[in-house]
This record gives structure tokens, C-alpha cells and sequence, in this order.
């Protein structure tokens, strides 16, 4: 963005905040000349240097609010302002700054959003009878507008913006959930309709946007209502990042099928993607085949029963010699043999399923070399 734009922006902001010209101050024209100044100094002295990354990002957050609340005292200085026309100029000069740092700063956790979208992807098999919601929710016309806020928070360039299409989400979310039940709608309902509104929208940087405006929105500024859509969103990406099928109206055989068919299909269109040049394939791919694995060992870690139980179950007769066990013990003692024996084969199923999980790993590596790494880590080569 060049300085003119800059400039313009500053000068509508201003006109917006100045309803009325003042009176018996500084005359019109020294104020647009000093508005034109404080536009220079940001634009030369400050949203340069975070653009040539002269300071440290780690820190930027505090610089950067510390900055605006700095132009706001001194908009303050000048103005004398009540307390309306101070919040609009904050607004204002919020806007200024972060509109042009946007594209610099947003992209603040690319690792959880690409985790963040795996998962949308994965489970955008999710229907409404899932989430125990209306199956009828597409149907409404404001829904389709709930994901279009989601999708759009990606587009805007401010925190005010971004969480705008947040709270609106909100909102009306609030309404769709009343219309379909005919009743009040609190956070328990409230939730499962956004987070099937988040997986039809599929934001490509929804923790980074959630950090983006945490980080560079005032803390004043989210409050009230704002802060409860907000906190409610937030907890939307996470549901839907540590998503399975415990927490789903869904059972356990229908969950994996559904979820090999999306990681199949995954698979296909990055393929084409890469064909047609779109994306380097071999960063993409491997991170796919992580959250595979990922999604396997989880699953496997759910069918082990062994070490759970091995935990509760107390031995009588480990350290107790034959010779010294009892005629009325002998029931007890073959009990404990009998759990002793069902353990060991459940145990074994669980090496069974180790076992071929490894070699699920091995044939999905990429080339000789990483079959070779597969290998060693699982100590089989």
C-alpha cells in the first residue's frame, strides 16, 4: 500500500470521527496538515520497520498496541475528545496501522493452521446428525451466511474486521439455532451449529486470525458480547482440531470408513494439484501421511486395553509358591490364571496390530531412503 493510500484512509477516518468542525481551536487546515504528519511518521518510522523486520516478531505484539495507544494520547492531546469521538478515532488509527501490516504479521502459527485445516478437511464428512443438530440447518438462508462470516475472516485485513465476522457469526448462529428449535440458544447449542458452519467454511488461518486478534486488538475493545462470540469461536477450532469419533453421534466402524475416504481423496487431489504445478508435492505429502499415522496410532491406542487393565490388576500369587497354596485357594488361583491367559491375548493382538501399523508406515514412505530411516526407528532394519 503507498503513502497517498495511506493518506486517503487517514482523511476519512478523520472526517468520520469529526462530525462537527471545531470551534475556537486549531483551524481546519493545520488539522489535516498534522493528520497528514502523524500518517507520514507511521507510515516512514514505524510500518516501515516492521516491514523490514528491524524489530523482533516475538515482541511485536506489545510494540505495536503500546504504538497505537501512543497515537491515540496524542490524538487526545490535540482533540480533548469525549469519550465517543475518542473510542472512533482508536478505531481509526487501529485501522491505519494494521491494515498495511496485514500480509506481514498474520501468518503467526502456520504449523496449527495446517493442522487446524487437516482436520477440517478429514472431517468434512461431518453431517449435521453428528453434532445431534437440525439435519435440516443448510436449509436455512442464514446459515449459509454464518459460513460465508467464517470464510471472509480470512479476507479482511483488520482485528476489528476479522472479529467483526467472528461476533456476526455469532449472532447469527444464535438466531439459526432459535428458529430451528423454538427456543432460547446458550453456549451448549450454540457450539455444535458453529463448529458444523467452521467445517462448510474451511478458513485456511483460522488459529493465526484468532491470534491476530488477540495479539493486536485492544483488550478494552474485546469485551461484553464481542469477547463471548470470540471466546465461543475459539473454542469451535478446537473441538474440531482434537476431533474424533468420541465425540460425535457416530459409531466407531462408520468413523473409520468415512475418514479413510476423506484421507483417500486428500491424497488424490494433492496428487493432481502437484501434476498441474500448483504445489510442491513432497513437504505436502509427508505432513498428510504424518496425520495418518497420527490418526492410526491414535485409534490403536484406543483398541489397547492391556496396559490399562495389566495397571488395576493386582497378582495374588506371583511370589507365592506352589506347594504353599491352599485346596480352598485353588478356584482363586485358576481365576487369576484365566485373566492372566485373556491378558496375554490381548496383548499379543496389540503387538499384532504394532506390527502391521509399521509396515503400513514402511509402504507409505516416499523412497528408498526413508524406508530405510522407517526401519531403523522401529529398530526392524
Amino acid at each position: 500500500m503507498d503513502q497517498s493510500t495511506l493518506i486517503d484512509e487517514s482523511e476519512q477516518s478523520f472526517e468520520q470521527s469529526r462530525r462537527v468542525e471545531p470551534t475556537n481551536r486549531i483551524s481546519y487546515a493545520q488539522i489535516k496538515n498534522y493528520q497528514v504528519a502523524i500518517v507520514h511518521a507511521l507510515k516512514l518510522s514505524f510500518i516501515r520497520d516492521v516491514q523490514q523486520n528491524k524489530m523482533p516478531f516475538d515482541s511485536l505484539p506489545n510494540i505495536v498496541q503500546q504504538k497505537i495507544s501512543d497515537f491515540e494520547d496524542e490524538f487526545q492531546d490535540l482533540w480533548k475528545e469525549s469519550d465517543e469521538f475518542l473510542r472512533e478515532n482508536g478505531e481509526a488509527i487501529e485501522k491505519l496501522v494494521m491494515k498495511p501490516l496485514c500480509s506481514k504479521l498474520i501468518s503467526i502459527d502456520p504449523v496449527k493452521d495446517r493442522e487446524i485445516e487437516f482436520s477440517m478437511k478429514a472431517y468434512s464428512f461431518v453431517q449435521a446428525k453428528h453434532l445431534e443438530i437440525d439435519e435440516n440447518i443448510e436449509k436455512h438462508k442464514m446459515f449459509n451466511q454464518v459460513v460465508d462470516l467464517i470464510s471472509k475472516i480470512d479476507k479482511v485485513e483488520t482485528p476489528k474486521e476479522k472479529l467483526n465476522c467472528i461476533v456476526n457469526a455469532g449472532k447469527q448462529t444464535t438466531i439459526v439455532n432459535q428458529m430451528a428449535n423454538n427456543q432460547p440458544t446458550g453456549a451448549d447449542n450454540l457450539l455444535p451449529v458453529l463448529i458444523y458452519a467452521t467445517l462448510k467454511a474451511q478458513p485456511q488461518k483460522a488459529y493465526s486470525n484468532i491470534l491476530f486478534v488477540s495479539y493486536y486488538r485492544s483488550p478494552k475493545r474485546i469485551t461484553g458480547e464481542d469477547e463471548y462470540y470470540f471466546t465461543t469461536y475459539e473454542s469451535t477450532l478446537q473441538f474440531i482440531e482434537k476431533l474424533d469419533y468420541h465425540k460425535l453421534n457416530i459409531n466407531h466402524q462408520e468413523f473409520q470408513d468415512l475418514s479413510k475416504e476423506r484421507l483417500d481423496t486428500i491424497k488424490n487431489s494433492q496428487n493432481e494439484l502437484s501434476q498441474n504445478g500448483v504445489f510442491n508435492m513432497d513437504a505436502h505429502q509427508n505432513y498428510v501421511n504424518l496425520q495418518m499415522i497420527k490418526m492410526k496410532i491414535q485409534d490403536l491406542q484406543r483398541k489397547s486395553k492391556f496396559y490399562e487393565q495389566s495397571k488395576k490388576y493386582k497378582l495374588k500369587f506371583n511370589q507365592k509358591q506352589l506347594n504353599n497354596i491352599t485346596l480352598n485357594e485353588i478356584p482363586e488361583f485358576y481365576e487369576e490364571y484365566q485373566n492372566l491367559y485373556k491378558n496375554l491375548m490381548e496383548m499379543q493382538k496389540d503387538i499384532h496390530n504394532l506390527y502391521d501399523l509399521t509396515n503400513e508406515i514402511i509402504k507409505e514412505s516416499q523412497s528408498e531412503t526413508k524406508k530405510q530411516a522407517t526401519r531403523k526407528f522401529f529398530g526392524i532394519l
